[in-house]
C-alpha cells in the first residue's frame, strides 16, 4: 500500500522532471542541436529500467512541444492567407491543403506565381509588399519545420531507447520468473 507522502514525492519528482525536460527541449530547439538532449537520454539509459517512467514523462513533454509548434505553423499559414486577402488575393487551397503541403507551398516560388496570377492588376508597391510578406512567412515556416524535424529526431531517439529498456526489463523479469520456477521444481 502506498503512503500519501510517497505519492506526493512521486508527483513532485514527475513535475520536476517534466519542467527540466521542457527547459532542455526549449534549449535544444533554440540552439538547433539535439546533443544536450541525447546526453540526458544516455544518462537515463544508464540508469536502467527504473527511468522508463521518466522517459514517458519526457515523451509527453515532446508531444506538447510538437503540438505547440504545429499550431504555430498553422498560425503562420493563416496569417499569410489573411494578409493575402487584404490585397484581394484569395488562395483557399493554401488553407485547405494538409499542413506539410501548405508549408512546402509557402516556401516555394510557386506561391508567388499564383499570387501574380490571382491578382494581375497589383501595383508595383503592393507586389513588393506581398513579396516581403511571402518571404517572411517562408522564413517563419522554415523555422517551424526545423524545430519539428528536431523534435521528431529527439522523440524517435527517446522512443527507441525506452522501447529497448522496456524489452530488456520484460526479458529480465521473465528470466527471473523462470529461475524461480526452476528452483521450486528442484
Amino acid at each position: 500500500m502506498s503512503h500519501p507522502l510517497d505519492d506526493l514525492l512521486s508527483f513532485a519528482e514527475q513535475s520536476y522532471i517534466r519542467m527540466q525536460a521542457e527547459e532542455l527541449i526549449s534549449h535544444c530547439l533554440a540552439q538547433g542541436d539535439s546533443s544536450p538532449f541525447e546526453n540526458l537520454v544516455e544518462g537515463l539509459v544508464l540508469a536502467g529500467a527504473s527511468s522508463l517512467a521518466v522517459m514517458h514523462e519526457i515523451l509527453e513533454e515532446i508531444r506538447i512541444a510538437k503540438t505547440h509548434h504545429s499550431q504555430e505553423g498553422l498560425g503562420v499559414r493563416q496569417d499569410l492567407a489573411d494578409a493575402l486577402e487584404e490585397f484581394g488575393v484569395r488562395l483557399p487551397q493554401l488553407v485547405a491543403v494538409a499542413a506539410p503541403e501548405a508549408f512546402h507551398k509557402i516556401v516555394s516560388q510557386g506561391l508567388r506565381r499564383e499570387i501574380k496570377q490571382a491578382a494581375p492588376g497589383l501595383e508595383q508597391e503592393d507586389e513588393a509588399l506581398l513579396e516581403e510578406i511571402c518571404a517572411d512567412a517562408a522564413e517563419r515556416i522554415t523555422k517551424v519545420a526545423r524545430r519539428m524535424a528536431l523534435l521528431n529526431k529527439i522523440e524517435a531517439n527517446l522512443r527507441d531507447w525506452s522501447g529497448s529498456l522496456a524489452y530488456h526489463a520484460a526479458r529480465s523479469f521473465d528470466q527471473a520468473e523462470e529461475g524461480e520456477a526452476s528452483s521450486l521444481i528442484h
